[in-house]
């Protein structure tokens, strides 16, 4: 029988924790290692099999598909059938974006109630992870706890059954995953546009600034100084948590995508060094899971002539901006560009429209 994939009846939010597994031992480090190989090569194998039949379904692999992973490599038919199904999400996430068959590249393995069980520990550490068998290795995992383990916790996220276990180099983590009811979204409140940029970071249509001082930041760096991304990633999370939110009902963000599409070879190798540290993926990452925690709408708008468009006349020229200024060649106006194309963004909104293209005048007229 095939069965489908479980949804829940309410939405749920999911957060995941890193721990790593700095204090095992040897022998269970040298076991987890196989193990993670063990299933690396299986879902591969499935990725493999899956695509040349061309299953992009979500209905979970019949048995038969099941029994040729489990015999191939020596598992048991319920570890097969959660390799098969984790071989499923891979190939249902990627196909869209690759167009071609999905290479895994990390080991990683989601592990189900039916393999592991997480317990308070009695000692120096805080939890125990659990391996009950069916096809996992039986074993104790000792985990102590975290900071942002705590914070979850505290405030009111539960934490999941279910783990992931992975190897990055040398080092073993387990994530921890917890799960919380997704908030409604707000009816009340003020339509933000904001727009982000290298050098002056995310600019509120409200008049909020973060993320400024990322820029000064990167300037500093040497070529030679290293985790220079990891330092920009935690300045960008600690601007994302400081915006005030309280009052906004939808965020129009820019999409940003293919932004870099069509530049290489017009930069120095040094300015694209320092470019590399601007995170607009990761500004969108964590402004969106901040805002499904708000019950805040997010609408991604068209970038496109939003700084050089004039939000008090309505008409566009490239000659409007010049560098961080904005003044217009048709009526005069002039502000920051940045903060322009914020409230043009914000404009969009209230217009529900994509793009400058499709804003009608009439419609602008109405709103200015």
């Amino acid at each position: 029988m095939i069965k489908a994939h479980r949804h829940h009846n309410q939405p749920i939010m999911r957060r995941s924790s890193r721990v790593y597994l700095n204090d095992l031992n040897s022998g269970k480090r040298q076991t987890l290692v196989e193990f993670l190989r063990l299933c690396h090569d299986a879902t591969q194998y499935f990725v493999d099999l899956l695509w040349q039949r061309k299953d992009f379904s979500a209905r979970l692999s019949d048995i038969e598909t099941v029994h040729c992973g489990r015999d191939r490599f020596k598992t048991t038919t319920r570890l097969a059938q959660a390799l098969a199904k984790q071989a499923k999400e891979t190939i249902r996430r990627k196909v869209k974006i690759l167009k071609r068959k999905p290479r895994l590249r990390k080991h990683t393995v989601t592990l189900y109630s039916n393999f592991v069980a997480i317990e308070p520990f009695n000692g120096s550490f805080d939890y125990a992870i659990k391996l009950i068998g069916s096809g996992a290795p039986k074993m104790v995992i000792p985990v102590k706890s975290t900071k942002l383990i705590n914070k979850f916790l505290s405030t009111g996220w539960s934490m999941s059954k279910t783990i992931r276990i992975g190897k990055d180099g040398s080092r073993l983590w387990v994530d921890f995953i917890f799960e919380k009811q997704r908030p409604n979204k707000k009816d009340v409140g003020i339509i933000v546009g904001v727009d982000s940029n290298y050098k002056a970071g995310m600019v509120l249509s409200d008049g909020q600034i973060v993320g400024n001082k990322a820029y000064e930041r990167i300037q500093l760096f040497s070529k030679q100084q290293k985790r220079t991304h990891q330092e920009v990633k935690s300045m960008i999370g600690n601007a994302i948590n400081s915006i005030d939110l309280s009052n906004t009902k939808t965020l129009c963000i820019e999409n940003l995508k293919n932004v870099k599409r069509g530049t290489r070879g017009k930069f120095s190798r040094e300015y694209n060094r320092r470019l590399s540290h601007w995170q607009y993926a990761l500004y969108r990452d964590l402004l969106e899971r901040r805002c499904e925690e708000a019950g805040i709408r997010i609408e991604l708008k068209n970038p496109a002539y939003t700084s050089q468009y004039c939000r008090s006349c309505g008409k566009w020229d490239k000659r409007n901006r010049v560098g961080d200024k904005f003044r217009c060649v048709n009526c005069g106006f002039s502000d920051n560009s940045d903060y322009n194309a914020a409230k043009n963004l914000e404009l969009l909104g209230l217009a529900e429209v994509y793009g400058l293209g499709s804003l009608p005048s009439s419609k602008l007229q109405s709103l200015g």
